[in-house]
């Protein structure tokens, strides 16, 4: 005997095909999101999801965990969530490995800082060229001002050829080092970030040295920001195989945008060879967690015996340095 009242609400069978409805949207979702590292544009504001990444393929990773749970009765249907969290942990885990060198005492020792306006903390920054052994630094964002507050705490002791100016705003860069310099490129152009370029004359021999600063893909810079690393990707292929050639600075990209990829197509990135894992130098001392790479030393025809990356007081980009063998 009945009451003849009807059941409310879905019955369910019909909750659940909700539910794999709403777990595949999501799932399509996710791997969109996924496919934009492999999409090449300057278009909108896709560069700067690109440089997310990292946290993207997290968010695959805990997606396909959960759709796993919540279609477990009916497990095909979360099998393309596992298959695009695959592809991040696939990407991460090729970071892992290590491919070093073994080091001697004629390795060269290259660091790149971004001074964020000139505002780094000269003491500390000298304290790390000094505990790191530096041989060449690529100084980014370098103002007069200082310039000569590093000069005071020593930097000019330690390293004291340079190539490149010290400007007011974002526009200086400066390449330091203990070893001659002959100036290759250093001229001033204005409403563009200095990228000065060298031959360092090391121990084992010369090797051409480039500072890297282009545009940040922000919406008003980011056609200028494609175009300019696919000017240095240009520049890198017509520069001789004789000579070591290195790339320090910051590039305003990471792995995760395949213009960035596409310039470093023939050279070994020293953070990657060396087995560091998501190493994260942007944004550092703010309130968001730093997440992306844009900071970067990459060697063509030579080994990398190890690098690294510490922060400094009073810019949020980390120091990188890389130890490298280019005899």
């Amino acid at each position: 005997m009945t009451d003849g009242r009807k059941p409310l609400g879905p019955a369910p069978d019909g909750r659940r095909r909700v539910l794999a409805g709403l777990c595949v949207l999501i799932t399509v979702g996710v791997a969109m999101a996924v496919a934009t590292r492999w999409l090449d544009t300057s278009a909108a504001r896709l560069p700067v999801l690109q440089a997310a990444f990292p946290m993207i393929g997290g968010v695959a990773i805990a997606w396909a965990g959960l759709s796993l749970v919540l279609l477990r009765r009916r497990l095909a249907l979360a099998l393309p969530a596992v298959c695009v969290a695959l592809v991040p942990t696939v990407l991460g885990a090729s970071t892992l490995g290590s491919d070093t060198v073994p080091g001697s005492e004629a390795d060269e020792v290259v660091a790149a800082s971004n001074l964020e306006f000139g505002e780094a903390d000269p003491t500390t920054l000298v304290a790390r060229v000094r505990d790191l052994k530096v041989d060449t630094l690529v100084l980014t964002e370098i103002t007069p001002d200082a310039a000569a507050a590093l000069d005071e705490s020593g930097l000019k002791v330690l390293l004291p050829h340079r190539v490149g100016q010290a400007q007011v705003g974002a526009d200086g860069t400066v390449i330091l080092s203990r070893h001659r310099l002959t100036d290759i490129a250093s001229g001033h152009i204005p409403g563009l970030f200095d990228q000065p370029v060298a031959t360092v004359h090391a121990r084992t021999g010369d090797y051409t040295l480039r500072a890297m600063h282009p545009y940040p893909p922000t919406p008003r810079l980011v056609r200028g920001w494609h175009r300019q690393l696919g000017e240095a990707a240009n520049w890198v292929a017509a520069q001789p195989d004789a000579r070591p050639l290195v790339l320090a600075g910051d590039f305003n990209a990471s792995q995760a945008h395949p213009a960035f990829r596409t310039l470093t197509k023939d050279m070994v990135h020293a953070h990657r060879v060396a087995g560091s894992g998501w190493v994260r130098t942007w944004p550092q001392n703010t309130g968001v967690p730093a997440f992306v790479q844009l900071d970067h030393v990459l060697v063509r025809r030579g080994g990398v015996v190890g690098a690294g990356a510490t922060t400094l007081p009073g810019t949020d980009h980390s120091l990188v340095w890389a130890r490298l063998n280019l005899s």
